[in-house]
């Protein structure tokens, strides 16, 4: 069972980090002013992307979970 989970763990980081560098770098990301009134709203691919980033990274961090417990 370890051995399984250790598998998919390893499956979900590999996933997770692709993600994560799929992910695009907007040039005006670091320049925005929490106290201005625009808000940048993903869409499309960067919408995606960013939401099976954070369904991996919650199964990464269950499936973590589940090791210790075991």
């Amino acid at each position: 069972m370890n051995l399984i989970i250790a598998i998919v763990q390893i499956l979900l980081s590999l996933l997770l980090i692709l993600l994560v560098f799929f992910q695009t770098n907007n040039a005006n990301d670091g320049q925005s002013n929490f106290l201005s009134d625009s808000v940048a709203e993903k869409r499309g691919w960067e919408k995606i992307t960013f939401t099976l980033t954070l369904i991996v990274l919650i199964l990464f961090i269950i499936s973590s979970i589940i090791q210790v417990i075991l």
